[in-house]
């Protein structure tokens, strides 16, 4: 309690975080807005406001995109008092199937394998048509689930190990995430090809696990906890340049690990390679076509990365590149946010979705895994053609 009432004091109240407040501009309520959060809690930590199911989805309702972190003139920790608001309810918290269904799989990795092999059947057999004619994924509560396969792409074993095929600049830890093997495989594929044609080995740990970011937004400390220790020895067994991430969901939870020898060599991939001077233009084909890129909240927020994915993107020769509006702030996805609060992560995504196709873009591309299904199924949902993939598989593509 002192520390939420901490936290929450350092808030003066100003409004300037209510303009870049997702559902704020949305409902224009002021307990959606960030003030407003911080006031509820506030009033709660201090013993002026009962626990109750209203100030309780107040604070859920938040994606979490910390907009309001970059313009705060008092730097209160917002995520940061979000969190710890939202752990002292994690014993009693209720998640919905398909919340829950991802929170089993981002832990365990023989719930990730049994997922595999489903995948497989549903996706690769007349299952997924029949199943959505009979609209039986809305019968069993994972319709929101369901909407964001994308074409089945078959996984190969990864091996823990890739030399360069350059010569050697150092070995960079490559980290996959819990879905990456599931719903993201090609970028893991285009990252181990990239990574070495410019000079790095690249080590893949069979032991790493899921960042914790799913749990730690649920409240559920002590799985962040575990996941820390478990990710920070597997990297932790050889001497490495930096640890690679490929969403930037992922390495935004784990740069905030107390593991400091571990969080400290965490970035994001088009970063890392910009600022290993890689010289791509030269490796790369001209591709006469043009982009729409998205910059994931947890890259600009969190990482406050954004600038490498736009720079990678600049080095393949003719491509053109247009950034979306700064107007839109988030795409809704936020982790398992777009299960959880489907109507309200819609409706984010709407304002994206409207952005994008004014671009008539080729591609859209997003540094984010969540971002990238979330948006990939309302393109399709709207009948836009429009590919969406991360800045690595573009630049995998287009190495000679």
């Amino acid at each position: 309690m002192n520390k939420l009432l901490a936290d929450a004091d350092i808030c003066v109240k100003c409004g300037l975080c209510l303009p870049t407040c997702p559902t704020y501009l949305k409902t224009e309520n002021e307990n959606e807005s960030p003030r407003g959060r911080i006031a509820l809690i506030q009033a709660w930590a201090g013993g002026h406001l009962e626990d109750s199911k209203a100030v309780r989805t107040h604070v859920d309702n938040c994606l979490l995109c910390r907009e309001c972190e970059r313009v705060c003139p008092a730097v209160v920790p917002y995520s940061q008092l979000v969190d710890n608001f939202r752990s002292q309810f994690f014993v009693d918290k209720k998640s919905s199937v398909a919340a829950s269904l991802l929170k089993e799989v981002a832990q365990h990795k023989t719930a990730q394998r049994l997922t595999q092999i489903s995948l497989k059947l549903y996706q690769t057999t007349p299952l997924q048509k029949i199943a959505r004619s009979l609209k039986l994924p809305k019968l069993v509560g994972l319709d929101k689930v369901e909407r964001l396969l994308s074409h089945y792409y078959e996984p190969t074993e990864l091996a823990d190990y890739y030399p360069t095929t350059a010569e050697c600049k150092g070995t960079v830890g490559l980290f996959i995430g819990c879905m990456g093997t599931l719903l993201d495989f090609a970028t893991i594929e285009a990252a181990i090809k990239v990574l070495t044609a410019v000079g790095f080995n690249v080590a893949i740990p069979t032991q790493q696990t899921c960042c914790g970011a799913l749990a730690l937004h649920n409240g559920d400390s002590a799985s962040v906890e575990k996941s820390a220790s478990i990710n920070s020895e597997a990297f932790g067994n050889q001497p490495l340049t930096a640890i690679v991430t490929i969403a930037s969901g992922c390495g935004g939870q784990l740069q905030a690990y107390s593991q400091t020898e571990f969080a400290d060599k965490v970035m994001d991939i088009s970063q890392f390679l910009m600022q290993a001077d890689c010289h791509l233009s030269e490796k790369l084909k001209p591709l006469a076509a043009s982009v729409c890129l998205h910059t994931p909240c947890s890259l600009k927020n969190v990482m406050r990365a954004e600038q490498g994915a736009l720079q990678l993107l600049q080095q393949i020769p003719e491509l053109k590149v247009t950034k979306l509006s700064k107007a839109i702030v988030c795409c809704g996805s936020a982790g398992s946010y777009m299960l959880e609060h489907a109507a309200m992560a819609e409706s984010i995504l709407a304002d994206l979705l409207n952005a994008a196709a004014t671009t008539q873009a080729n591609y859209l591309i997003s540094s984010n895994i969540g971002c990238v299904l979330h948006i990939g199924a309302g393109l399709q949902e709207r009948g836009i053609t429009m590919e969406v993939l991360h800045p690595v598989v573009l630049i995998a593509r287009q190495l000679k």
